[in-house]
């Protein structure tokens, strides 16, 4: 099959010559396989952390383009497009790289931010090595996959599928949401099961905080709101009923966690639960949408085992 490729993928790229297709990555800074920033005037000229990996891929193909050359396309997860959007962004006008085996493939000058999460990998081997390439990283993709099931598959329908039909399951299936589904069985104590037949207290007082916050003229500071009616009555209601904190979890004040709502929520689980860990420390550090998110995930991993420890001891008496 040819690839499509001209509108989606060759535009906001440009073949680059600047590095070797054979440029070999100095031996004592070994990195995953996957695309990275090309930073020219360095003894080492790829960044020490990649912009995704093969992990991150949710589908490779083996196509040709329109001259008949070997290209291999693929697709970005969609819980890592953030990212990809971003750092390509970061490098308009400049180059990012294609590694494998510590050996750069390919260097395209990246022309537009990408957000479609498509990339294309090339080569300009004069022996055609992209088809040996393909099927290394569609194995390293089923590797991923099987590594974090550990045989998952010995109990289902699964098995009964050709090993053809196996091998396109594992490499298409999404490594992050996979991760969640094994995260969620072998951790349940991390992961809080409710069910809320009536939230329309809560929805009230949820709409209330989020008027009082969207005022103008207010101070900034997150002390002053934290005194305001509003939000007494909010974070009240919460702490009474810790099952509503899920719904908290998937409201308004998780869209801005880095700035006031990261200081409003810190408040509210700290009065219900002391020990818990700051939601600003796990995503302050972070630098685009998609690790914003799984730092919240890996921070509300966290509560969720807190009020189970509680439910559990509720559950006692």
């Amino acid at each position: 099959m040819k690839a499509k490729c001209l509108l989606g993928i060759l535009l906001p790229f440009t073949g680059m010559c600047a590095l070797s297709s054979c440029h070999k990555v100095h031996e004592a800074s070994h990195r995953e396989n996957g695309w990275y920033h090309v930073l020219p005037g360095q003894a080492d000229s790829l960044s020490q952390e990649p912009i995704v990996t093969v992990k991150d891929f949710v589908a490779l193909r083996l196509d040709t383009d329109y001259f008949g050359k070997h290209v291999i396309t693929g697709q970005i997860s969609k819980h890592k497009l953030n990212r990809w959007a971003d750092e390509t962004e970061k490098a308009i006008g400049k180059q990012i790289a294609f590694l494998f085996h510590d050996s750069v493939v390919t260097n395209p000058q990246v022309n537009v931010r990408i957000e479609s999460g498509a990339f294309q990998i090339s080569s300009r081997f004069g022996e055609d090595k992209l088809p040996a390439i393909y099927e290394a990283l569609k194995q390293e993709k089923i590797d991923s996959i099987e590594a974090l099931f550990k045989g998952w598959d010995r109990d289902s329908a699964f098995i009964r599928l050709e090993q053809r039909q196996k091998d396109s399951l594992r490499m298409n299936m999404d490594y992050w949401e996979a991760k969640a589904w094994v995260d969620l069985f072998t951790a349940p104590d991390e992961h809080y099961w409710y069910s809320i037949q009536d939230s329309a207290e809560y929805k009230r007082l949820e709409k209330a905080l989020q008027e009082e916050l969207a005022r103008s003229g207010v101070s900034s500071n997150a002390s002053d709101y934290m005194k305001s009616e509003a939000y007494r009555a909010y974070k009240s209601y919460v702490c009474g009923h810790p099952e509503y904190m899920n719904l908290m979890f998937q409201g308004f004040l998780f869209k801005d966690i880095k700035g006031l709502h990261g200081f409003l929520v810190d408040d509210i689980i700290r009065t219900k639960y002391p020990s818990a860990p700051s939601l600003r420390s796990y995503v302050d550090e972070t630098g685009n949408a998609d690790d914003e998110a799984f730092a919240a995930y890996e921070w509300q991993k966290k509560i969720w085992a807190l009020m189970n420890r509680d439910k559990g001891k509720s559950n006692m008496h």
